[in-house]
């Protein structure tokens, strides 16, 4: 089965806490049953990107030939700008403190992470268990939008990895198979 992986359908977040184990796709389904659904992504800013690996070479001095090499690979992140939120969402992604009718900035750089899950229109599912959240305030076409970069990170239980991609299908198996 090929994928495309394009556009964006669904996209939420929830607790990093609440995965304990190696993710299944019946797992991602009971994980957005409670999390928190972004219902507006403006058009257009929403990626998923990794950057280049970074390579560096040791040459035999002999030969003057590359004998072997270590790699750094590149950082995962998704981004994407919220057109419309609530203050609620603010406070989640950006920290600081929201009521129903206000949100006042955090006065430390808070340290933010969650559970990231995304569907595409084409029926694939990018989930990064844990994620660093930085979010900012930035111009969305003559609005606010709130600009968000989650960075996909090591979890804290070893056998969860730092990034899933699922069909679809595999999202709405039942647990004990098809």
């Amino acid at each position: 089965m090929s994928i495309v992986a394009a556009g964006i359908k669904k996209l939420y977040y929830t607790d990093s806490s609440k995965i304990t184990e190696d993710l299944t796709g019946p797992m991602v389904k009971t994980l957005i049953a409670d999390a928190k659904e972004i219902k507006n992504v403006h058009g257009g800013t929403w990626t998923v990107e990794e950057e280049e690996a970074t390579r560096t070479g040791y040459k035999n001095e002999l030969t003057g030939q590359v004998y072997r090499e270590t790699v750094e690979l590149g950082e995962v992140t998704m981004n994407f700008t919220l057109g419309q939120y609530d203050f609620e969402t603010k406070a989640d992604l950006m920290g600081g403190d929201s009521t129903k009718g206000s949100w006042k900035r955090a006065k430390e750089v808070p340290n933010i992470s969650k559970c990231t899950i995304a569907k595409t229109d084409d029926g694939v599912w990018v989930v990064f268990p844990k994620a660093s959240i930085s979010a900012r305030e930035a111009d969305n076409e003559n609005a606010v939008g709130l600009a968000v970069v989650a960075k996909a990170m090591e979890h804290d239980n070893k056998d969860v990895s730092s990034e899933y991609w699922f069909t679809d299908e595999e999202v709405n198996k039942t647990s004990g198979g098809e």
